[in-house]
């Protein structure tokens, strides 16, 4: 009897740690989801998500044309992603206990999110937050705000009369965003919209295009109802 206690004890205390380093690297995880919602990983592997599933430096994560997703991390920011959006985790490291080695670096492929900042970038280094978009980098000063890039039309197709002229949009609903762009910085408070049309040139301060795609998750959106795709951990697949 007590040779098969040691056995199942020794067991435990394997499993505990081959899973002590998958924890280590979760920096944050899939708190509410509708629709379908993936992530290829940094050794190129793609998992559909559900859940409670776990994201970590490196992920690209994706919804479908019908998803939203919200991912909270560690430091308790919270990212909401619009359908059609691709999200990469460039770097993240936070730490109670050691707030100077914050940093948090996300980039913004396609799509739209809204960002609630958490305690990086409210510490020490309010620099350490920083979100990537092909026009521009936004940094923050605490805050919650929208980012959406309208992409240019598809070859041989002509630009839609209503649709907003293609660039990235940052529209600030608390605080301060510092959104750079040709090598110039814009400030943008709250109740203001920043445009970047170029890499090449400055952002600035616009009224907000009445098409502006818009971040309005479902009524069933955060109602916790199980999904189609189970397992906290993400199941394999092939796309």
């Amino acid at each position: 009897m007590q040779g098969l206690r040691r056995r199942n004890a020794f067991k435990a205390l394997l499993a505990a740690a081959l899973l002590a380093p998958l924890l280590a690297f979760a920096q944050g995880h899939v708190q509410h989801l509708s629709g379908t919602l993936y992530v290829q990983r940094a050794d190129g592997s793609i998992r559909l998500l559900s859940e409670k599933s776990q994201v970590q430096v490196g992920d690209v994560v994706s919804t479908e044309r019908e998803t939203y997703a919200q991912l909270n991390m560690t430091d308790g920011g919270k990212i909401t992603l619009r359908p059609d959006t691709q999200l990469r985790i460039e770097g993240y490291q936070f730490s109670e206990t050691e707030p100077e080695k914050d940093n948090f670096v996300f980039a913004l492929l396609k799509g739209g999110l809204r960002a609630v900042t958490g305690l990086i970038g409210k510490r020490v280094n309010r620099d350490a937050y920083r979100l990537r978009t092909a026009t521009a980098t936004v940094g923050i000063r605490g805050t919650d705000f929208n980012a959406i890039e309208v992409p240019p039309p598809a070859s041989g197709q002509s630009a839609s009369a209503s649709a907003p002229a293609p660039g990235v949009y940052v529209v600030v609903s608390d605080g301060l965003v510092v959104v750079t762009a040709g090598g110039l910085d814009l400030l943008a408070s709250a109740g203001q919209t920043a445009y970047s049309s170029s890499a090449d040139l400055p952002a600035i301060i616009i009224p907000p295009p009445p098409n502006l795609p818009e971040i309005n998750p479902p009524a069933s959106f955060g109602s916790n109802n199980p999904t189609a795709i189970n397992g906290g951990g993400g199941s394999s697949c092939t796309i």
